[in-house]
């Protein structure tokens, strides 16, 4: 597999250097500017709709050569400033436009797609969308995507636990959040939990989440939120990027990222490499322990647009990851994932389009076994291979000046053999129509209507709708959604036999094939005030699952052998209740503060009765200072993440019996600097866990080991 992902990745690079233009293309050029008049290096320029782009040079100038005949929209952007959009035509060339930016905290004019599977603008969106752009996550420090995200999204947590970190989004489990990469699943779960080790930052443009029931466009999984990583295209002929952090317990990640663009064909290739010696959590405890690990990603995107109104897109991603267990229960490990997808777009126009793609993607953990003979070596058990094989066909059509439906149909199936389940090639596969109405009326008011049909070779027809929208009055924007989700059963929690590495007696988690599909019904309302210079938006939701599936672990049957077995069962109705709070402000022309909260609750409705593992408050803030001198750009972030407390309940090893645990409420802090030098060189200097707080439960509050100091260095070309 790696001969294969290497050898297509050279094709990739052999192609792109001898391929040259087969048809005329138009040019068109100009300058970007702040309002100031000053010139704006490094702004992307693309055509929307399209992968089709560059970046302005030191002067703020560009030169884009454009395939497309007719009106087509050119957007602007650059971090910092509000995106501006302008439609040309590009039937004859067209010279000395000027794009003027003006700076901003939120860029509302940027573009999203999550919510509605379409390109439209954060401020034009009925469904809310909360971006977290690369730049945001560089300026933070953040070296992995579990502190991308939890540095930066409101209400997202993640928990330390035996098999890896484990997510929480405003109170909901992992298994009701669908990871995409664009807009694509990911194989390969724990617990719902995802192996976030095979997100590397180095290729991201951009992350997208979309909070609540999200079934109408993403299926099954969707009943609490999606997170979309969007990586990037490259808009320059040339460029490259590297970079390298290092912290305690020898913690290093290393990032390269390469891009070319050689007419009507660009492809960007990343590298990414992790790696720690690891750090126990709690002394004595070998499931308490972060493990030694290192993970390689590779991941290649390449883009051809073969004519003025077909465009082609393919990925190959390869990711290899080693992991020593310090339990001497449990094998050392190593995790191998392999995704490609293929995608071709026919542009109708400078509105619609219609896109036929395939994605798969194969996920699988090898036991390292030791041989008899030789102990310093091993062989490599297949203990789980997992596969998602997902086709589909959209098309985004513009009907009129306001009304745009989207319609799709797809085939998604998914194959799991995993002998430490004791699962034998069991598959489950479904078949998909979706429709989604995009209608505007007097600029003010916009509706989102649509609904999926989703049959399952099992479950058979589900019916989920959902409704949104959205109402501007002057600077403040009203939006309302109300969906329905649903979840079909996974492979594991129907066939799965799990025995649970502990002392004792043998313990088993065992699956159930009569469980039946969880449902939910998802309401939010939200006001949002932005004007150039300060954002401020409340959210409240209520998000209502029934028939949710869950371990029953105050029951269990107990076998010939003193075996114990527990199942799982649909048995809670559940009811996630909160408000989120947003706040982002320039406090003064350099200085930029953001803040959100998030209160919440969930309440068992069959015994009324609030969970306790369940922060009812999280908070963050941050203030990030920016300023420029001559070649060289100082940029400063302080965060602060606020958890409040919480229970949880934990199985004692011995007697077996369910004992709740307090968790403190606790704050973590981290400073960083970033220190740029002619745009190209870069220090990172900072601290995390500036007030070295320690975890006396042992890591189920938070896997931090204390306070650590970082160094990253870095150049981009």
């Amino acid at each position: 597999m790696d001969k294969k992902v290497l050898s297509t990745i050279t094709l990739v690079f052999i192609i792109q250097l001898f391929a040259y233009s087969l048809f005329a293309q138009t040019v068109i050029s100009g300058r970007v500017v702040d309002s100031n008049g000053n010139p704006i290096s490094g702004a992307n320029v693309v055509i929307k709709n399209t992968t089709l782009g560059t970046a302005t040079d030191n002067n703020g100038e560009f030169k884009l050569s454009v395939p497309l005949n007719g009106y087509i929209t050119i957007r602007v952007s650059f971090f910092g400033y509000g995106t501006v959009e302008r439609i040309i035509n590009s039937t004859n060339e067209v010279s000395g436009l000027e794009f003027v930016l003006k700076e901003t905290p939120i860029d509302m004019n940027a573009v999203v797609v999550t919510g509605t599977r379409s390109e439209k603008t954060m401020k034009s969106t009925p469904v809310l969308t909360q971006a977290v752009l690369a730049q945001e996550i560089e300026r933070r420090g953040a070296q992995n995507i579990v502190e991308a995200l939890e540095m930066t999204i409101p209400g997202i947590e993640f928990s330390s636990q035996a098999q890896g970190k484990s997510l929480s989004l405003q109170g909901i489990d992992p298994q009701y959040v669908v990871f995409l990469v664009n807009g694509e699943r990911l194989a390969g779960d724990t617990y719902g939990d995802i192996d976030y080790s095979r997100i590397g930052l180095a290729n991201i443009e951009r992350i997208e989440v979309v909070k609540g029931a999200s079934s109408t466009l993403y299926g099954s999984n969707a009943l609490g939120g999606v997170v979309n990583i969007i990586t990037k295209y490259p808009v320059e002929r040339f460029s490259l990027s590297a970079s390298s952090l290092m912290s305690k317990y020898n913690t290093q990640n290393y990032r390269l990222s390469t891009g070319l663009r050689q007419g009507k064909l660009s492809s960007l290739t990343s590298v990414n490499f992790d790696k720690t010696d690891g750090y126990d959590l709690l002394e004595g405890n070998s499931y308490r322990t972060q493990e030694k690990e290192d993970a390689l990603v590779l991941d290649e995107r390449l883009s051809y647009a073969l004519s003025s109104h077909l465009q082609l897109e393919g990925n190959v991603s390869f990711m290899n990851k080693n992991r020593e267990n310090t339990s001497p229960d449990l094998y050392d490990r190593s995790n191998k994932d392999f995704t490609y997808g293929l995608k071709g777009t026919w542009l109708l126009n400078d509105e619609s389009n219609v896109t036929l793609s395939w994605h798969s993607d194969n996920y699988q953990l090898f036991d390292k076994v030791p041989t008899v003979n030789e102990l310093d070596n091993y062989d490599l058990q297949n203990v789980y291979d997992n596969l998602y094989n997902n086709a589909r066909l959209q098309g985004n059509l513009k009907i009129n000046s306001w009304n745009k439906l989207i319609v799709g149909t797809e085939y998604l199936q998914e194959k799991l053999t995993a002998s430490r389940n004791n699962i034998d090639n069991k598959t489950n596969t479904d078949y998909i129509i979706y429709a989604q109405e995009d209608l505007q009326f007097f600029k003010r008011l916009n509706l989102l209507a649509g609904a999926r049909a989703n049959h399952n070779s099992v479950y058979g027809w589900q019916i989920t709708p959902q409704f949104s929208a959205m109402y501007k009055l002057l600077d403040f924007t009203f939006r309302g959604s109300v969906s329905r989700g649903y979840k079909t059963p996974s492979l594991k929690e129907k066939y799965m036999n799990f025995q649970i590495p502990a002392p004792g007696p043998p313990m088993f988690l065992v699956g159930n094939e009569n469980l039946e599909p969880e449902k939910s019904f998802y309401t939010s309302l939200s006001a949002e005030y932005s004007n150039s210079r300060i954002s401020v938006s409340v959210i409240a939701y209520h998000n209502k699952i029934e028939d949710m599936i869950t371990e029953d672990l105050d029951s269990y049957v107990v076998k010939p052998g003193g075996i114990i077995e527990y199942r799982y069962e649909n048995l809670k109705n559940v009811s996630v209740k909160g408000v989120d709070l947003y706040l982002k402000a320039r406090i003064i022309k350099n200085l930029l503060f953001t803040s959100t909260a998030t209160l919440s609750k969930k309440i068992d409705e069959i015994t009324g009765e609030e969970f306790k593992n369940v922060r009812n408050f999280t908070g963050k803030f941050s203030m990030d200072y920016g300023i420029k001198r001559g070649k060289y750009r100082f940029d400063a972030n302080l965060q602060c993440n606020i958890y409040g407390k919480k229970s949880i309940s934990l199985m004692d090893e011995v007697t077996h019996q369910v004992n709740d645990l307090d968790l403190e409420q606790f704050s973590l802090w981290r400073l960083t600097t970033v220190h740029t030098l002619n745009n190209s060189y870069i220090i990172r200097l900072g601290v995390d866990n500036i007030f070295d707080y320690v975890d006396s439960s042992g890591g189920y509050n938070t896997g931090t080991p204390g306070r650590t100091f970082f160094l990253g260095l870095g150049v981009r070309i």
